[in-house]
């Protein structure tokens, strides 16, 4: 398949925006969208990365006051909301087209920008896709394009679910390098970091660790 990643800024994007005065990476999935009277809504499925909690409470705080919102469902590091895009709303599924395959969810960076990584059977239907993209975005920019085997997908649905303890100790790890070779960074420091105690922190570790190999080794073993 073909496959593109794509860099993107919108302006009025209700998450891009709050990533960036927040200093936080969201991941998201647009769902669908429906028009009602002449108003466009949409909905979107999200996921915040990272371990700052306040800035999270902050981040949907500030959304639920954004009169756009219609709808917002919290649970956790989960979030789905509904927008009014009005009768002339901006929205990725507006102009979608169902020959293009999001292989990733979208990464809503807060360096301002959303990064997107979507494929095709033909080079011709994304390079459509683009060139509407461009019209409605501030900036599009192709980072990648090229024609390779469809093996880097994500599966959200099929992993194991961690706690919130499990997830914390798991992305702390991998983002200080602990799993680096040679390692980065020690148990004892990463335990520092999370403000507990080593042997609390090393019991998360190993739980989401052993929750997650047994899908990791299936999948490699079916390459």
């Amino acid at each position: 398949m073909w496959i593109t990643k794509l860099q993107l800024r919108h302006e009025d994007c209700p998450i891009v925006n709050r990533c960036q005065k927040f200093n936080l990476i969201v991941l998201s999935y647009p769902s669908t969208w429906y028009e009602k009277k002449g108003i466009k809504y949409a909905t979107t499925t999200c996921f915040f990365q990272g371990n700052d909690e306040e800035q999270k409470k902050k981040f949907i705080d500030d959304l639920r006051a954004d009169r756009r919102i219609t709808n917002l469902d919290v649970s956790g590091d989960i979030f789905t909301y509904e927008i009014n895009l009005g009768e002339k709303g901006e929205h990725v599924m507006l102009y979608h087209l169902k020959q293009i395959v999001f292989v990733k969810p979208t990464i809503n960076h807060y360096d301002g920008h959303e990064y997107w990584e979507v494929a095709s059977w033909k080079r011709e239907e994304l390079e459509k896709f683009i060139k509407v993209l461009k019209g409605h975005m501030d900036i599009c920019k192709i980072v990648k394009m090229e024609n390779s085997p469809l093996s880097d997908v994500y599966f959200p649905n099929v992993m194991p679910k961690l706690s919130k303890s499990q997830k914390m100790a798991l992305e702390l790890a991998y983002q200080n390098d602990y799993y680096s070779y040679p390692r980065k960074i020690s148990l004892q420091e990463l335990a520092k970091l999370a403000k507990i105690g080593t042997s609390t922190f090393q019991e998360h570790l190993r739980k989401a660790e052993m929750k997650l190999l047994p899908t990791i080794i299936e999948y490699q073993m079916k390459q």
